[in-house]
C-alpha cells in the first residue's frame, strides 16, 4: 500500500517486531511541498478576502524574507466565540526550507487603519453575552463592559465598540470578578500602584 502524497516520515508510531492490528497507525506522514498557512481574518474584513488572494507570509527563521502563499480555503461561517474567519493559504515549498508547524506572519493587505483602540488579548474575557472587558474606575471599582472586537495581532486586539481610547482595563486576576468589585492596581511585579487612579470619562 502507498500513500496519497509524497512526503517524509515525521514520526514512527511502531516499533521494529511488534504486532499491530488491522487499521493501526504506523507512522505520520509529512508533506513539504506545498505546506498550508492557516490564520483568522477579523469579522470586520471578512467580506474582503476571496480565493486566489496573494498573503505575504513572514517566519521567524527567516525573518527578512516574505514568502507568497495564494488563499485556497475560505470558512463559510464566522467563528461565534472570536468573531474571526479562518482562511487558509497554500504555499509552495520547493527546496523544503520551510517546516510544518511554524509560527507564521501574515499580511493579506486588506485592511490598514489609523487610530485603532488597541487592548492586550488577556484582557478579553469570553461570556454568554460577547466578549468582556472590566474597565478601572477613578474609585477604584471596575465596570464591566461587553465590547465588539476587530483585528487581532501580536497579542493585541482591536477594540470597534465598547470603550474609549482613555479607559484603563485589567489584564490579569478578573476570572471572577463582578460588576462594581473594589480591585487594587499593581505593576508588572506584583506590587500596589498607590497613584494609578484614571479621571473618570463622560
Amino acid at each position: 500500500m502507498s500513500a496519497p502524497f509524497s512526503g517524509l516520515i515525521g514520526r514512527r508510531l511502531v516499533s521494529v517486531g511488534e504486532f499491530v492490528s488491522v487499521g493501526q497507525a504506523l507512522f505520520e506522514l509529512v508533506a513539504l511541498d506545498p505546506i498550508d498557512v492557516e490564520f483568522h481574518l477579523a469579522e470586520v474584513d471578512s467580506s474582503r478576502v476571496q480565493v486566489g488572494n496573494l498573503v505575504d507570509v513572514r517566519v521567524a527563521p527567516y525573518p527578512d524574507e516574505v514568502f507568497k502563499a495564494r488563499v485556497g480555503v475560505i470558512s463559510p461561517t464566522i467563528d461565534p466565540r472570536t468573531r474571526t474567519l479562518r482562511v487558509k493559504a497554500e504555499l509552495q515549498n520547493l527546496n523544503g526550507r520551510l517546516r510544518p508547524g511554524l509560527f507564521a506572519r501574515t499580511d493579506l493587505g486588506v485592511s490598514h487603519r489609523s487610530g485603532a483602540r488597541l487592548i492586550p488579548e488577556d484582557a478579553i474575557l469570553q461570556r454568554a453575552d460577547g466578549a468582556v472587558v472590566f474597565r478601572l474606575l477613578e474609585n477604584g471599582r471596575v465596570e464591566r463592559r461587553v465590547i465588539e472586537t476587530g483585528q487581532h495581532r501580536d497579542g493585541k486586539v482591536e477594540v470597534l465598540y465598547g470603550l474609549n481610547g482613555d479607559h484603563i482595563v485589567v489584564v490579569r486576576g478578573h476570572a471572577r470578578l463582578v460588576d462594581g468589585a473594589l480591585v487594587t492596581v499593581r505593576d508588572h511585579d506584583g506590587n500596589p500602584v498607590v497613584s494609578a487612579r484614571p479621571a473618570e470619562p463622560k
